[in-house]
């Protein structure tokens, strides 16, 4: 009869225990550990807090005007953005290359669960400071970058946008910040105006996205350029040739199991009768 009251004290603990870890689970992006934060800082200087723009329908380039939501927590914790799958989310901020050495660079966005977001467009308007001219590698002017990465130039600001489109109905935390070739991917957060030592961990930039509706393709209804696809290109829905393969493919090891099956009961009733 004790192991009645054992158990109903386990289940208790375990949802108190629960209830003690989901304010954490739900702040556990609040801030980023895994960063060396005074390396990041000497590479990277975020002056803006993304803006993540909602648009209900967009097209490329870029066209129309959003509702836009400042990425910055509050006293509620981090905006929510409701919006439906199938829909976007345009997100821009500046940041400064405060490094000494022009290396390669990328734009990338991050939540908890993954797949939530397609990346439809990458922009980047790279601006050096007066009076220095223009170079072939920092134009000023607003450039596709589509999915291949950029010339980070020493003391340039870059103006980023990133096109994701959301294919999933899910609650999502979502980031975005700035890959450095053989430094790692350092999110956006407040830069500080000098660094000594090692800086405190900052509070990222971000915002809550909760979609609604049923799962719908990256490309569905878009037009891609040069593409004989023109907006039918299926990413998540199984193509009937490779269903059809993977079909093959099992049929086929199944009938070498059978063989292999027969050739055995063969094999051993041949050694009897010897």
């Amino acid at each position: 009869m004790r192991a009645f009251p054992i158990a109903v004290t386990i289940v208790l603990g375990v949802v108190l225990l629960g209830l003690l870890v989901f304010p954490a689970g739900v702040r556990a992006h609040e801030q980023e550990t895994s960063v060396d934060w005074e390396v990041a800082y000497a590479n990277i200087r975020v002056s803006s807090a993304p803006i993540y723009a909602h648009y209900a329908t967009q097209t490329l380039p870029l066209t129309g005007s959003g509702t836009p939501t400042t990425a910055v927590m509050g006293t509620q914790g981090y905006p929510t953005i409701s919006l439906n799958t199938g829909e976007f989310l345009v997100v821009t901020w500046t940041f400064n290359y405060v490094a000494t050495n022009a290396v390669r660079g990328d734009l990338f966005w991050i939540t908890r669960l993954g797949l939530d977001f397609a990346t439809i467009g990458r922009y980047i308007t790279c601006t050096l400071p007066a009076p220095e001219p223009a170079t072939a590698d920092c134009t000023g002017t607003n450039t596709w970058i589509g999915s291949s990465s950029f010339l980070l130039v020493p003391g340039a600001r870059y103006d980023a946008t990133l096109v994701l489109r959301s294919i999933q109905p899910t609650f999502r935390h979502l980031h975005v910040g700035v890959s450095v070739q053989n430094v790692g991917n350092i999110p956006a957060a407040p830069g500080p105006a000098g660094v000594t030592g090692n800086p405190p961990i900052p509070v990222l930039y971000g915002a809550f996205t909760d979609a609604n509706g049923p799962v719908v393709e990256p490309l569905q209804g878009l037009t891609i350029g040069r593409s004989p696809f023109q907006g039918t290109f299926l990413l998540l829905t199984p193509w009937p040739w490779a269903v059809g393969g993977f079909v093959a493919q099992v049929l086929m090891g199944l009938v070498f199991i059978g063989i292999m099956f027969w050739y055995g009961r063969w094999e051993q009733r041949k050694g009897a009768r010897t």
